[in-house]
Formats: structure tokens, sequence, C-alpha cells
């Protein structure tokens, strides 16, 4: 099995900031990028562990395999993110119904009387990724537990990445929606 962390040459830690990894990967860039005389393979190795590791469930789910627990990616998410996830869905719907009004508005007046509604809908936007990023880093807050403990919950350890994957899928699509309403 392929170890990311090892790849990018940092410590096999649940919490890497977003800043460490890309320090990380500028510096293993500079011996294995194919100008540097690097080959292509290894490069993409390269961004495949930055990729893994900048996502908090598929680091979580990395993590585990390392250390030859296998993950159960399926499986139920908590009801709080059910609730969470009726409202992301309302803002995301609303997003995209006012997307493609714009899109199919045949004048610049049309466009510009929609112009208030589309600051209050990235408004609404904005406050969705807001409370994904919470939610993230409140799931993200049980690592430290995970790392310290001497016989690990799996189903807890299982039921964060599933919560994280779907958190981070949403929040992928609301930051979509956001950058088309700009």
């Amino acid at each position: 099995m392929v170890d990311a962390f090892q790849i990018l040459g940092i410590e096999r830690q649940l919490f890497q900031s977003d800043d460490l990894l890309r320090a990380a990967f500028r510096e293993a860039g500079k011996r294995v990028h194919p100008d540097a005389g690097g080959g292509e393979g290894e490069f993409a190795s390269l961004r495949e562990a930055l990729a893994v590791l900048s996502s908090p469930s598929r680091r979580l789910r990395h993590w585990l395999e390392l250390r030859g627990t296998p993950v159960e990616v399926r499986g139920s998410i908590e009801n709080t993110l059910m609730d969470l996830f009726s409202e992301v869905g309302a803002v995301t719907q609303r997003a995209e119904s006012l997307i493609r009004r714009r899109e199919e508005a045949k004048s610049a007046l049309v466009r510009a009387m929609l112009e208030s509604e589309t600051q209050h809908c990235r408004e609404a936007v904005e406050g969705a990724i807001s409370q994904l990023e919470v939610r993230i880093a409140g799931e993200c807050s049980a690592f430290a537990d995970y790392e310290a403990a001497a016989d690990l919950d799996l189903a807890a350890a299982s039921k964060t990445a599933r919560n994280l994957a779907f958190l981070e899928k949403w929040r992928v699509g609301l930051r979509s929606a956001y950058s088309r309403l700009v």
C-alpha cells in the first residue's frame, strides 16, 4: 500500500494543516517534478498523495488502512447531519434555480433585476458553507482521540469518516454553486 504521508515527507498524523500540506507538496515537488529530473509517475503519485491528505475523510481512511484497520465505508450518518442536509439541500436548490434563471435571462435588464436575489442567495450559500466548515472541524476534533487510543473504536472512526465524506461532498457542491453565482 502506498503511504501518502511518506510520499509527502510528513509525519503520519491525522491533523495536518493546509499550509503544511502545501509546503510539503512544494518541497517534494522540487525533487520529483519532471522538470527537476523526476518522472511523470512520481509526480502523479505526489499529486494523489496531496489529494488524499487534503481531504479529512480520505486522510482518516488512509491513516486507518495504513494501521491495518479495515474501514467500513457503508452505513448511516448522524441524524443531526440529516437535518443539516435538509438545510444544505434547500440552499443548493435555491442557488441552482437562480443560476438557471440567470442563464436563461435574455436581457441585461432581467439579469440586473435578479442581482438583489443573487446577493441574498450568495449570502445563504456562504452561511451554509460556514455551517459545514464548523461541522467538519467538529468531526476532525476526534482525530486526537483516535491517534491517542490504545484500542481504537473502529465503529466511531468509520462513522467519522462517513460523516466527513458527506460534509465534504456538500461543501464542494455549495462552493461550485457559489462560484457560478459570482
